[in-house]
């Protein structure tokens, strides 16, 4: 059954639920006066009759007690036997109160004793309140049979042009297909429950677009940056195949292939983490970590990069215990280390520097790389931690080591950027809450997981 039929039926049923309830309290309520009424005039007639016996010291009906139509007046001796009657009176009638069968007729009856102790009796047929009762039920079943069918018709018009939103979006969508994400969904003109529903759907494909279209974006990169060392890698085995080559030229390019197949082994590093880091953003494992030893896992594990570029590493970390992701801080502080080591001036120095916040609440864990090296050349500093950015005047590489650094911290919930530094070079800074508040007492990571050469 679809909605609309179910909101059909339920208005119709709610409606005729509302009109049994009203007509059977306005039938019950007619009755209930028109009984009153009569049982008000039966009352004035047994007191019209008492008068009459007590203030005339007649005895018997007088003329004037038998002309109320409708209304019949019986006398009885005090041991109940009819004495006198009006002609109106039914058959078999005897002194009783309350309502009494006659014939298969309902009578309504109203004995009072006179001071003699004579017995006077009002009564009158009930068939005309009955047949009230009856003509008024049927009127109430009729409305109520009609007003029931046009709650239907009515609330199926209604539940039609309530759902016609609802039809369009299902053509809408129905409309869309996997090979143009830029369609939307027709916004109505009203922002009523399916107007924002259309925006929250139309929000939803433009964040699905928008993931689609990055997830694109990174594959035709890496398929770029993968078909280079490729070529080059093909070019130098077949080299192998000339019976011409010298053995110089046999280790020059094996020398040369082995170059490309690291530069390849480290691209789909990069490349795994990355992607590591955008599914696993939900399933952070915090641990307490003493800040100081992390920061040193990271710089014993680039030390043959920092050897290499003769880099001299000033650490300015306090001894401190804080409770983040040991794994992604260590990858994000690699990839930072690494980027100022390779693009800083040779020789220089370059700083960490980490601080605790306390204000604003949560805290916030600040780490901070400095260089000397030439800045970033007006690069602007969002951009270079776009995957497969790289730097005005960068070297060799994949430019997916400052993207693993937004991932991580992203997953933090943290932030990061980038900007000159006062006096020449580079600043490169993230941030990361400090969860202590919701540490579970697990045991931390050993130091140095998922940490190397960038």
């Amino acid at each position: 059954m679809s909605i609309r039929t179910r909101l059909a039926v339920s208005y119709g049923l709610g409606v005729a639920l509302t009109i049994l309830i009203v007509g059977v309290s306005v039938w019950l309520q007619m009755g209930t006066a028109l009984r009153g009424a009569l049982e008000t005039t039966l009352q004035t007639r047994v007191d019209g009759v008492l008068n009459s016996l007590e203030n005339d010291g007649q005895a018997g009906l007088q003329e004037a007690d038998r002309g109320a139509p409708g209304v019949f007046v019986a006398l009885f001796a005090p041991d109940g036997t009819l004495t006198e009657a009006t002609a109106d009176a039914p058959p078999g009638i005897r002194a009783a109160g309350g309502v009494l069968v006659v014939d298969g007729r309902r009578y309504l009856l109203r004995l009072q004793a006179a001071p003699d102790g004579t017995l006077v009796e009002s009564g009158a047929d009930l068939q005309s309140i009955d047949a009230a009762q009856a003509a008024l039920a049927r009127v109430l079943i009729g409305v109520g049979l009609a007003v029931g069918v046009a709650s239907l018709g009515g609330g199926w018009l209604l539940a039609g042009r309530a759902l016609r939103p609802v039809d369009r979006l299902i053509d809408d969508a129905a409309a869309m297909g996997p090979a143009d994400l830029s369609q939307r969904l027709s916004v109505p003109p009203r922002m009523d429950e399916i107007g924002r529903l259309t925006r929250t759907l139309n929000g939803l494909l433009e964040r699905v677009t928008e993931s689609v279209d990055r997830q694109h974006l990174f594959v035709a990169m890496a398929s770029h940056e993968l078909r280079t060392p490729l070529a080059a890698l093909r070019a130098e085995l077949d080299l192998t195949d000339r019976t011409d080559a010298s053995l110089a030229e046999y280790r020059q390019a094996v020398r040369d292939a082995q170059g490309d197949v690291v530069r390849l082994s480290g691209l789909v590093t990069s490349l795994l983490e990355l992607a590591s880091i955008q599914e696993d953003a939900e399933r952070l494992e915090r641990r307490q970590v003493r800040l100081r030893d992390a920061v040193s896992t990271v710089v014993r594990a680039i030390d043959p990069l920092i050897r290499l570029h003769r880099v001299a590493i000033e650490q300015d970390v306090p001894d401190i215990v804080v409770t983040i992701d040991r794994l992604r801080f260590e990858q994000a502080l690699g990839h930072v280390l690494d980027n100022a080591i390779t693009h800083g001036s040779a020789g220089n120095r370059v700083t960490i520097r980490c601080r605790l916040a306390d204000e604003p609440e949560p805290r916030s864990l600040t780490v901070e790389v400095l260089d000397r090296g030439p800045g970033l050349l007006g690069q602007a500093p969002d951009r270079l931690f776009d995957a497969f950015v790289r730097g005005t005047g960068a070297g060799p590489g994949s430019g997916l080591g400052l993207a693993t650094v937004a991932s991580a911290v992203r997953a933090h919930g943290g932030t990061f950027g980038a900007g000159d530094r006062e006096g020449g070079g580079a600043r490169f800074w993230f941030t990361m809450p400090d969860a202590a508040e919701t540490f579970t007492g697990r045991p931390a990571r050993p130091p140095g997981a998922g940490v190397g050469p960038r």
